[in-house]
């Protein structure tokens, strides 16, 4: 099965509303569809990924873009106390989607898929779903 756009959007929108409802369950059920590579849905986990990190772009360039500028888009990242995280000690695939968050930020979709290409590619399913988590709560938060 290859997903469609709308399959994509549909199963998006349903990861969305389970984690602002709280829907642990449908949650836990829905991930575990997607990140196993041997799951129901595991086609689908690039191209949700690739859709969180699209809107997660569109809503900061909304929010914080003066689109009449060439803005140039960083992240500084804090831990739990307020002290500054260097990228490179982030897991690898949590620091793709993070990058590839930034470069899609930047406008540069080539390597916004090259870092996405990444995430797929991690052997650990538990890496491949804390970028997948990360990316998905950052859409919730950033839209609200």
């Amino acid at each position: 099965m290859n997903p469609t756009s709308a399959d994509v959007r549909d199963l998006a929108e349903r990861l969305t509303d389970a984690t602002r409802h709280d829907d642990v369950d449908t949650l836990a059920a829905l991930l575990a569809s997607i990140v196993d590579r041997n799951a129901v849905l595991a086609e689908f986990y690039e191209p949700v990924l690739a859709k969180f990190v699209v809107d997660v772009a569109r809503t900061l360039r909304y929010r914080f873009g003066d689109e009449d500028a060439d803005n140039v888009f960083t992240v500084d990242l804090m831990d739990g106390q307020e002290n500054p995280v260097v990228i490179d000690e982030l897991d690898p695939a949590l620091r793709a989607v993070l990058r590839a968050v930034l470069a899609q930020l930047n406008g540069d979709d080539d390597d916004a898929r090259f870092q996405l290409s990444l995430v797929e590619a991690d052997p650990e399913p538990l890496s491949r779903l804390d970028a997948l988590w990360h990316v998905l709560l950052w859409s919730v938060v950033f839209e609200d």
